[in-house]
Parts: structure tokens; C-alpha cells; sequence
């Protein structure tokens, strides 16, 4: 059901097609043969679609919805409403996300390079990649196969790009190593000079920043998100790290494979995240610290201490997100005390 003035759609899919490509498993009496169109949420869905129950929260909207097929936990299935297929799966959100990406395929890109695009001739361009128009890629950039550069973007010397790399329009990479598959969005900034000075009463004297942004396979960055390069080790993103927009990430912060970062995050320079870290909106990191592995914080949190690994915190100054949610209830006891005075 999406607006097919910008989306194009594939299809369509027998129930089975859409079960062998997503790992699920059909329930009982489903025909495997009945065909379907489209995805649709559930309280759009019609007879054609495809739709998914994920969150208990929608329950009421599954028992009532018109949908074909839906993606289901078989702790839900026997909720579907008559003439619902359902097909059953641990993780539905995740099965229909691979359903989705079946109907709406990344768009083929038109392959070669546009004639207003300029490129030094000392670059080197991989094979089946798309340049935009007003694209500057300059001396020694390395451009792997199958790569998408959209129109306005900036690729500075000596960058060097992996395999089936999309950077979108108005994006500026600098001192940047990027693995296979990485995504930037539109106005992101890559590689920048950090924010490193000496202040004194003789004034602010600027610290060369000469490190490099390193960035693993299968990496996503959000539009309008800055990443500084390192100021002598470099600046790490691991693979599959998914970053959305509008994040600043200063000079030498490591984070690890997997984590989440979500808008208006800030880290500030040389703090370490291990792998499968969740930074919910606005969260803000000091310094020099370590964050370590399966660590969530919640939105709005300050962190100005290490965390341990697989802790949950919240709060400004961040704490365990008990003793946070124990400073709530007594602060509002003192509230409605003086109240009541």
C-alpha cells in the first residue's frame, strides 16, 4: 500500500514464496498457493495484503483485521480472525521485514558515471557504479564495485570505499575507510577535524586531529549525522552498527559491532561502547569512558561514569534504572509532601 509515485513494487507472492524466503512457518490449513499483492498494516489491511502482529499493544486491531496473511507468534495465532492465513514465526517483525524487502526491492540503479560528476583521474572506480550528477570524488579515492555516489556528494583524497557502498546526496567523506555494504544518508559528514585544542590564558591553540574514521561492514548512518576523525588513533564504527540522524560522534570514540544509536545522541571524545549497545534518543556520553557490551541507556540519560556490561540506566546523572526509577517515586513524594503542608 505504498505510494507507488516513490516506491516500486515486485510481486506478486504465494504464501509459500513468501514462507520459504522468510523462514516462517505456515499455520495449519493455510494454502500455500493463495497469493498476495502487498504488505499493509493491519487496520489497512485487505484480502491481498500481507500484515503483521509484533507488539501485544495491537491485538485488538489483529482480531479485527481484514488482512489475507499475517506474520504472528504462535503465542497470538489463535487470535487471527476466520479467513486470516497466519503464518508463525518468533520474531514477526523481523519476517515481515524480509517479506517488505521482497515487495519493495532497492531500487536498481541506473549504472554509470553522469557527465557533470567530477573525478580526478587518479581515483579508481569499481565496476556497476552509479555516480551522481555535481559528485566530486578526488585524488587516490577508491570506489569498490556495485557502490551508488548521489548527486552533490564529496569524497576526499585517499578515501577508499568497499563494495556495494550507497552514499546519498550532499554527504562529505574525509579520512575515511568504509567496509562492503555501508550506507550514508543524505548530509551526513564524515571525518571532519575534531574538536581538539589546548586552552590557556595564552589563548586556544588547535590540536592537529590526525587519525582516520574507520567503518566496518554493513554500517548505516542517519542523515545530518557527524563523525570525527580520530586525533592521532582513529575513530571506530563496527559492523552492523545502525546510527540514525542528527548524532555527533567526536575524536577517537570506538564503538562496537551491532549497537544502536539513536537521534540527537552526542559521545564525546576517545569513550569506548562494546558491541550490541542501545543509546536511546538524546543520550549524552562524556568523555574517556567505557561503556561495555549488551549496556541500554535510556533517552535523555547523562553518563558520566563506565557502565558495566549488560546494565540498563536512565537519568542525569545516569544510574541503574531502579535506583532511577526509586529518585522518581521519592522526588514526587517530596513534591506532594510540600503540597500538602
Amino acid at each position: 500500500m505504498a505510494d507507488e509515485r516513490f516506491y516500486q513494487k515486485s510481486g506478486p507472492y504465494t504464501l509459500q514464496d513468501l514462507a520459504d524466503h522468510c523462514g516462517v512457518v505456515l499455520g495449519p490449513g493455510v494454502d500455500p498457493a493463495r497469493v498476495l499483492t502487498d504488505v499493509a498494516p493491519l487496520h489497512k489491511a485487505g484480502p491481498t495484503h500481507l500484515s503483521c502482529l509484533h507488539n501485544p499493544k495491537y491485538i485488538e486491531q489483529f482480531k479485527k483485521t481484514n488482512a489475507g496473511a499475517c506474520f504472528v507468534s504462535l503465542e497470538y495465532a489463535h487470535h487471527a480472525p476466520a479467513g486470516v492465513a497466519v503464518l508463525i514465526s518468533p520474531q514477526p517483525y523481523r519476517a515481515y521485514g524480509k517479506a517488505a524487502a521482497l515487495f519493495y526491492p532497492h531500487p536498481k540503479k541506473v549504472d554509470g558515471i553522469s557527465l557533470q560528476a567530477s573525478i580526478h583521474p587518479t581515483a579508481q572506480i569499481g565496476k556497476n557504479c552509479s555516480i551522481g550528477p555535481f559528485a566530486v570524488i578526488e585524488s587516490h579515492v577508491i570506489v569498490g564495485d556495485g557502490c551508488e555516489i548521489g548527486p552533490y556528494a564529496l569524497i576526499g583524497p585517499g578515501v577508499e570505499l568497499g563494495r556495494d557502498c550507497q552514499v546519498a546526496a550532499h554527504v562529505t567523506i574525509s579520512h575515511a575507510l568504509l567496509g562492503n555494504g555501508v550506507v550514508i544518508k543524505p548530509g551526513a559528514r564524515i571525518g571532519q577535524k575534531g574538536f581538539g585544542f589546548h586552552m590557556d590564558e595564552a589563548g586556544h591553540l588547535n590540536i592537529p586531529q590526525l587519525g582516520r574514521v574507520v567503518i566496518g561492514d554493513d554500517v548505516e548512518i542517519g542523515a545530518n549525522t557527524t563523525i570525527d576523525r580520530g586525533a592521532e588513533a582513529d575513530t571506530v564504527i563496527g559492523r552492523g552498527t545502525r546510527i540514525d540522524n542528527l548524532v555527533q560522534i567526536a575524536h577517537n570514540v570506538q564503538i562496537g559491532e551491532n549497537c544502536v544509536i539513536v537521534a540527537q545522541c552526542g559521545i564525546a571524545g576517545s569513550t569506548q561502547l562494546g558491541r550490541f549497545v542501545v543509546l536511546a534518543g538524546q543520550v549524552g556520553i562524556a568523555g574517556h569512558l567505557v561503556v561495555e557490551d549488551g549496556v541500554k541507556v535510556a533517552a535523555q540519560s547523562g553518563v558520566m561514569r563506565d557502565i558495566a556490561k549488560g546494565e540498563t540506566v536512565a537519568g542525569y546523572p545516569s544510574v541503574p534504572v531502579r535506583d532511577w526509577h526509586r529518585q522518581t517515586i521519592a522526588l514526587k513524594k517530596l513534591v506532594e509532601k510540600g503540597n500538602s503542608k
